[in-house]
Order: C-alpha cells, then sequence, then structure tokens
C-alpha cells in the first residue's frame, strides 16, 4: 500500500545509500530510543503480561506456574472447532475476496469508461471504513428485513437468509477485503509489459490460454499477497463476525473478547490470548516472506493499452460487472446514509437521529451520551495524532539514518502491531493498568493502543518523503552552523510537511474507526464512535447507529480523500 509521497523536489537527484548522517551523540541515540521505549512499554509489556497470566495460577495467594490453562486450550475439543472455524471463514472469505477482486482489477486495467476514476474510488472505500460501519450496511442491505429481502418479497415472495450465518460473514469480509486484491492485482497487472501478451496472440494463442500462460503467472504475486493479506484480516477480524456472528458464530477474537469482558475469566482469556497472538503473527510472517520472495521488478517500456468500454452487445457482460461492482461496494454506504435521513420520517427527509447524537441529555448507550463518544473519539483522536506523528518522525529517522545497537529490534516491532490481535492487545492493556509501571487508567491507555495501531502507518508515510531528500539538503544547512535538530526542523520537516499531514490524517482516521482493542479497554463513561454504533446496533436503535455511522464515514472518507490527493493518487 503507496502511502504518502515525498516533496516534490524529492526526486530531484539521486539519493546515496549513506547511514549514520544524522547524528552520532548520546542525545540523539536517546531521543531515537523514545519510540523503542513506547514499544517495549504499550506493546512488549502487555503482551508479555498476558503470557504470563496464561502460564500462572493462583494457589493460596501465590502465583504458580502451570501449563494447564494452555494445554486445555490446545487439547479441548471446542477451541479446535472454534480454530477451524475461524480458519474456515477467512479461507472462504479470501476467496470471496479474489473472486470479486480479480474481474474488477481487469476491467480497471482493459478498459475505459465514462465514470471509472468514479468506480475505482467507491471500490476503494470500504477498506477505509470502520467495519462496524460495514456491518451496519449490510445488516440494512442484506438482513431479514434488508432492502434486498423487501425487494425480493414484493417481487417474487420470498425471502433469502443471508445474515447471522457463514455466508453472511464471508460475504461482510469480501466487501471489506475486495479492495485489497483489486490493488494488488491492478498493480501488478499494469507493471507488465503488453509485448509479452501481444507476442503469445500473434504465435497464435488466444485470449484464455494467453491469460493462463503468460498473463496470470505475471500477476501471480498481486494474486497471491492480496488473498494471503485478505485470509489475515479476516482470521483477525472482529467487529464484523461480533456484530454479523455473534456467541454462535464466534472466532478466536469473539471468544477471547468473551471471556475477558462477559464472563471475567482472565486465565482462559489469556491462555486463548497466546495462542492466537502466535497464530496471528505466524501468518504475519508467512505473508511477508511470500510478498518478498514473489516481489517482481517489471519494468514496463509501454502501459497497458486501454479499450473503450461501449454500449455493445459484446460488452454487455463488462458493462454488467461494471453496475453489479459499483451497486455492491455503493449500497451498504448509501443504504446507511439512507437510513439515518429518512428512519422513523412519515414523509421526506429528517435529521432527528442527528438531533439526538448532539443532545447531551440522550443516553441510549451505556454509561454514555451519543454526544459524549462523539467527544470521547475526538480526544482521543487528537492524543493519537500528537503521539503518533512524533514518534513516527522518531523511528523514521532512527530506522533509517542512525547506527546503534537498537535499530534492528525497532524495525521489527514498529511493524508488529499490524499482526497482533487487537483483542489481546487490549486485554494486556487492561492488565497493564492495574499495576506499575503503567497504573494510571484507561483514557491514556485507550490513546496509547491507538497510537501503536497507527504508528506503521506513520512511518511508512514519512520514512520514505525522508530518506528521498537529498544529503545535501541538511549537510548545507550544517555547514551554515546549524545543528542538527535545527536541520531537521527548519529544512527537511517543512519539505515533507505534506506528508506529515497525511500521517496525521492517517493516525486520526486509525484512531476514529479502532474498535477491536478499544472494546476491551474502554469502561462505561469512555466509549467511541464505532462503539456506540454497535451499541445502538445492540438496542435496536438503527437510526441512531445510522447517524452516528455517517459521521465516522465523513470522518474516513476525509482521510481517504486526502491518500488519493495526496499519496500519489493511485491505488
Amino acid at each position: 500500500m503507496r502511502i504518502g509521497s515525498a516533496h516534490p523536489w524529492a526526486g530531484a537527484w539521486p539519493v546515496p545509500a549513506r547511514r549514520g548522517g544524522w547524528g552520532r551523540g548520546a542525545v540523539q541515540v536517546a531521543l531515537a530510543a523514545l519510540p523503542l521505549l513506547f514499544l517495549l512499554l504499550v506493546l512488549v509489556y502487555p503482551l508479555a503480561l498476558v503470557f504470563v497470566e496464561a502460564f500462572t495460577e493462583r494457589v493460596a495467594g501465590q502465583a504458580v506456574f502451570t501449563l494447564q490453562r494452555v494445554m486445555a486450550v490446545w487439547s479441548d475439543p471446542y477451541y479446535h472447532r472454534l480454530l477451524a472455524f475461524t480458519a474456515h471463514q477467512a479461507l472462504l472469505s479470501a476467496v470471496a475476496s479474489l473472486l470479486i477482486g480479480l474481474p474488477v482489477a481487469y476491467l480497471f486495467v482493459r478498459y475505459d469508461f465514462p465514470g471509472k476514476s468514479w468506480l475505482r474510488s467507491v471500490v476503494l472505500v470500504p477498506f477505509v471504513l470502520p467495519a462496524v460501519t460495514v456491518a451496519l450496511g449490510f445488516i440494512l442491505v442484506f438482513g431479514n428485513n434488508g432492502a434486498l429481502n423487501r425487494l425480493l418479497d414484493s417481487l417474487l415472495g420470498f425471502r433469502i437468509p443471508i445474515l447471522y450465518s457463514l455466508q453472511g460473514i464471508v460475504l461482510a469480509h469480501a466487501f471489506y477485503n475486495a479492495p485489497l486484491v483489486v490493488r494488488t492485482v491492478h498493480a501488478a497487472w499494469e507493471a507488465i509489459d503488453p509485448s509479452f501478451e501481444e507476442s503469445a496472440r500473434a504465435l497464435g494463442a488466444g485470449r484464455l490460454q494467453t491469460f493462463l500462460t503468460v498473463t496470470l503467472p505475471m500477476i501471480a504475486p498481486g494474486v497471491v499477497t492480496g488473498s494471503l493479506l485478505a485470509f489475515v484480516f479476516s482470521f483477525m477480524s472482529f467487529p464484523i463476525v461480533l456484530a454479523l456472528g455473534g456467541a454462535r458464530l464466534a472466532t478466536m477474537e469473539v471468544e477471547i473478547y468473551t471471556q475477558v469482558r462477559v464472563l471475567l475469566d482472565y486465565g482462559t482469556g489469556a491462555a486463548l490470548a497466546l495462542v492466537e497472538t502466535l497464530l496471528s503473527l505466524l501468518l504475519t510472517f508467512i505473508y511477508l516472506r511470500v510478498e518478498a520472495r514473489l516481489r517482481t521488478r517489471w519494468v514496463p517500456l509501454r502501459r497497458q493499452p486501454t479499450v473503450p468500454l461501449r454500449f455493445r452487445l459484446r460488452h454487455t457482460p463488462l458493462l454488467l460487472l461494471a453496475v453489479v461492482a459499483g451497486a455492491f461496494f455503493l449500497a451498504p454506504l448509501a443504504a446507511v446514509v439512507w437510513d439515518a435521513l429518512t428512519r422513523g420520517a412519515e414523509h421526506g427527509l429528517t435529521l432527528r437521529w442527528f438531533a439526538m447524537l448532539f443532545n447531551p441529555g440522550h443516553h441510549a448507550i451505556t454509561g454514555d451520551s451519543p454526544l459524549q463518544a462523539i467527544l470521547n473519539s475526538l480526544r482521543f483522536g487528537v492524543g493519537t495524532v500528537l503521539l503518533a506523528v512524533p514518534l513516527g518522525v522518531l523511528a523514521s529517522l532512527a530506522i533509517g539514518r542512525l547506527r546503534w545497537p537498537g535499530r534492528d529490534l525497532l524495525e521489527l516491532l514498529v511493524l508488529t502491531p499490524l499482526g497482533v490481535s487487537g483483542v489481546a492487545l487490549g486485554f494486556g492493556l487492561l492488565r497493564a493498568t492495574v499495576r506499575s509501571p503503567l497504573a494510571g487508567g484507561a483514557q491514556w491507555a485507550i490513546v496509547a493502543v491507538h497510537a501503536l495501531l497507527a504508528l506503521p502507518f506513520v512511518v511508512r508515510t514519512v520514512r520514505p518523503a525522508l530518506e528521498a531528500l537529498h544529503p545535501s539538503l541538511r549537510e548545507s544547512a550544517r555547514a551554515l552552523g546549524a545543528s542538527r535538530w535545527r536541520a531537521l526542523r527548519d529544512v527537511e520537516l517543512p519539505l515533507i510537511v505534506r506528508s506529515l499531514l497525511l500521517g496525521g490524517a492517517l493516525a486520526f482516521s486509525i484512531s476514529f474507526s479502532e474498535m477491536t482493542a478499544t472494546i476491551t479497554l474502554a469502561p462505561p463513561g469512555l466509549s467511541t464512535m464505532p462503539l456506540a454504533v454497535y451499541q445502538l446496533l445492540s438496542a435496536r436503535s438503527f437510526g441512531g447507529a445510522s447517524a452516528m455511522a455517517v459521521l465516522l464515514i465523513l470522518v474516513t472518507g476525509s482521510s481517504f480523500v486526502l491518500l488519493e490527493r495526496w499519496g500519489g493518487g493511485k491505488r
């Protein structure tokens, strides 16, 4: 995923591979160690507490080492079925994502048609949305009383049970993850020089044979990596399964949450979190190795030629594909907006549900008003930006320019949050906040976990921009008497301000969207907007849930616009 870009001057000179130029003094190393300390305190320490709890048991007031809990999880047939179902639904979801994403990527690569850029944006929007908003949209469209079933009932006299089933979970995951496949396959396909396919056609190969023998092997890296990502994200999915599956179709993530927050069985929850964290890290490691092995460096001499898509009989299947893809990806979002504006209105539109959200006296969710949830999200979002962006800059400098013993460890830890169970991370921080040195309540823990999850994206945004700046810029400032920090502040940071703003927008959006760790950490009084959507859904207040979801769509959609405009324009 290409996030961020350098200043327009950044590519003006060849950039030598230099390290160690930022600073060698103790002060520079100490400041570079700040992100490492943050990761050790907010990531490693909480997970270590979970692992310790999984292997200890209180006997006569003393902590005793035991393998009983972990062995019970490994040997219990119920947890075997739970793990098998988690992997099964993730595999089906990855296949469904591929079946949807591959034809759409083909449509974008091969054809030009009116509204192509609009359709590409619509297809890519779902992945930046909060998962609970996706679940709400699917309930409104595919639910037993959703728009699709009402239409089928009025036209054909029957309804199709889609949601609250394995099929519903797979369909929602495909909606959420198919954009990943579209992006990876589209990027791989555009990197193919068309002369390879033209040579095969000139030698007598048909379209299908050319695709199977030439095109498919060359786009295989995009197909495999996109499908693996869809599998990993579906394996670790929480809000969609919680909202559309519940306890009957629970996955590992849902079961950990149930044990910790519902049954208050911290020991079993810790053992499950240990198992799932190891599995998720293993899956992430496999993905990274496969991506590195399959990464190609095609340098096409010509761009892929495109054909105008016209209203002709032979183009009918492709036109139908464009319409169905647009409807599939747009319908859940449109349904949320429509429901927020029309539910309960006798005629026309209504703003009553939005008025409810901003009414401080309305208490539709546990321990909070919807307005308080909005204010909480704003506070946590601002705190996340103020923490994640400076740490991201320091981490980028430490990884890219310093030679120090912690550099490789820091680079590894920066990526680790992408492969860790959100529920396990939230559980670990929950245990960490009741003991030294992190005792101090849930508010700082929520901001910390949001910053932790945003940090990899901030680093991936800022680091390429910093590395693309030619060393002569800071060397000239140093020659004129500026200190290293002044050269960074007055010369380099202003040149990458666009990447800094983009990293901040991503951090703010991630904070607004995050639900998995937050639902484990947040007590009554600290609900966020995604939690409010889920709680309003549980209370069957669909109008309020839709109105809150519309606000979430506006915030995350704004970050998507910034990503499209400032991140290079292509995904």
